[in-house]
């Protein structure tokens, strides 16, 4: 789609957001409250979850439930805040890299059987297990030996996790890591029963076979209909469980979710549906709730092509050119922050806050002047036109975003010096295809997994997997890894701040604007904090009615 009509495409957006809104605006409001189950919440998954083993998770469906079914070392509260889980307490070596976790006295898995340091042990082995095949392995390739496994080196019993006795754990890093404890919280290093897995195999996640430490067991499941579970009666917490039932609702289309949950038949949505956001968050302001989210939203520039490669003032002016406020405000108008740093303001409390670039806070006649006279620097103008394409995963939000960053670039640059091109293609062809840098220009975001900078500094390491851009500098990765191995936590961040300013010089990505989620959650449910919860990481056994 070229952009030559790009200021009507944009006008007939804007329209039928008006008149989705105005139909809104008619529907009679029927409240969430009025539903007829009792003691069961049901929660809107946004999509079925593709596995209920820790290991294999790698997406948010799947994770949201299995913090239901399993629980770690340690857990986490509604701040994100790490909190004692199956581990009551821990010790922290000297120097940072032993870690001696002291399990909870008499706990016990769902079929009544104990919990011991020796599944723990299992779990974290299975984890890094290439026979496991997770996404995730990489969670434990700080534990002594565990990329070697990982890699096929080493065998899996030689990681450095031990049972002490039935009840202590010791595990043992390569590096120091601040952020090791949220690491144990994920849910890939969920504790799994190791007497069950041997002994149902494969089958061990189905109904009826499987085995929680979670807050709650596994009932029924059908594939993409639902999942229920029930209470786990010997969760080490179960006295202060209050729902009975929880039950997941695949429901990928937001505006059935909407009238699912205007009817009462649901409790909490994923998510709303973009050209409604406005008009329910006006009429419906207490069931609404928008929260920033730890995660970004960029374009990659493909490094490997020369143009972008070879022109570095190129990639900084159509970086500058974009304009932020504009984006967020107008195309968007779902609060969410304008970026200009390679990481957000609020990871880690804001340790790495203030690395934006300096234009950030110019005028915008400043930032225009500054772009066109990087872009004339670069070789191109009327007489020599830059050709780009945007790509992105089909759906309306990146549409709309494509659509306006076209456009801002037009309008810098002039029709006759930028011709942009945008397309869409399905999730796997895209995946594949920007995985490959068989890309222009690509868009892209990052969710964080945990509260670490680590989440970010990691896009942008020479031969990361999720390095989409390409970019490699050598003194970033230098730097990165200084920071992995001192001990000192005000040295850690000084290096990573250098190493992220660097990173930022090489504008082979345009940061555009921080995350935000928004659902509706019935008025009936209490104990959900949820203003807070940066992550969106969510366990029921916080609700109540």
């Amino acid at each position: 789609m070229k952009l030559k009509t790009l200021a009507k495409a944009m006008l007939i957006v804007s329209s039928l957001a008006l008149v989705v809104g105005g139909i809104t605006a008619c529907t009679k409001n029927k409240s969430a409250s009025s539903g007829s189950h009792k003691d069961i919440i049901i929660v809107d998954n946004g999509e079925d979850a593709p596995t209920l083993d820790p290991a294999l998770a790698q997406d948010t469906q799947s994770s949201r439930v299995i913090y239901d079914l399993f629980e770690g070392l340690v857990s986490f509260d509604q701040k994100m805040q790490t909190i004692p889980g199956l581990a009551e307490t821990w010790d922290i070596s000297k120097d940072q890299l032993t870690y001696t976790f002291h399990l909870r006295p008499g706990i016990k898995f769902s079929d009544g059987t104990p919990i011991t340091a020796d599944d723990v042990v299992f779990s974290l082995q299975r984890l890094v297990d290439p026979k496991t095949g997770s996404p995730y392995n990489m969670l434990g390739s700080n534990i002594v030996n565990g990329q070697a496994i990982i890699d096929k080196k080493q065998p899996v019993n030689s990681l450095a996790v031990l049972a002490l006795d039935k009840n202590t754990v010791e595990i043992k890093l390569v590096h120091p890591d601040a952020s090791f404890l949220a690491i144990c919280a994920m849910p890939n290093l969920g504790i799994i029963s190791k007497a069950n897995l041997n002994k149902y195999g494969n089958d061990w996640t189905q109904p009826g076979k499987m085995v929680n430490s979670g807050a709650y067991n596994l009932t029924e499941r059908v594939i993409k209909g639902y999942i229920l579970l029930s209470k786990n009666p010997y969760y080490y917490d179960a006295k202060d469980v209050s729902i009975n039932q929880v039950k997941f609702m695949p429901i990928v289309d937001y505006s059935s979710s909407l009238n699912q949950y205007k009817s009462g038949n649901i409790d909490i949505t994923y998510s709303l549906p973009i050209d409604q956001y406005k008009t329910i968050k006006r009429q419906m302001p207490l069931e609404e709730h928008t929260v920033t989210q730890e995660g970004l939203y960029y374009y990659d520039l493909n490094m490997t092509l020369p143009k972008f490669r070879d022109n570095p003032k190129l990639r900084e002016a159509l970086s500058i050119a974009v304009d932020r406020n504009a984006l967020v405000k107008v195309v968007l108008g779902q609060d969410q922050i304008p970026s200009y740093s390679y990481v957000t303001e609020t990871i880690e409390a804001g340790k790495f806050a203030g690395l934006n670039y300096d234009w950030a806070n110019w005028s915008r006649d400043k930032q225009i002047a500054k772009a066109q006279q990087l872009f004339k620097e670069a070789g191109y103008g009327a007489n020599n036109p830059l050709e780009i394409s945007i790509s992105y995963n089909t759906n309306d939000l990146h549409k709309k975003v494509a659509l306006a960053v076209g456009s801002m670039w037009q309008e810098v640059f002039g029709e006759k010096s930028i011709q942009v091109t945008i397309a869409n293609q399905e999730w796997k062809t895209f995946l594949k295809a920007r995985n490959t840098a068989n890309y222009d220009v690509a868009r892209d975001g990052w969710i964080a997994d945990y509260d670490s900078v680590d989440s970010y500094t990691n896009l942008y390491q020479c031969g990361n997997p999720q390095n989409n851009s390409k970019m490699c500098n050598k003194e970033y990765n230098n730097l990165l890894t200084q920071a992995q191995k001192t001990a000192n936590p005000e040295e850690r961040v000084d290096l990573i701040r250098k190493a992220i300013a660097i990173a930022m010089d090489e504008y082979a990505i345009i940061p555009l604007y921080q995350y935000t989620y928004f659902r509706m959650i019935s008025p009936k449910v209490k104990g959900y904090d949820i203003k807070d919860n940066h992550l969106d990481h969510v366990q029921s056994k916080w609700y109540k009615f």
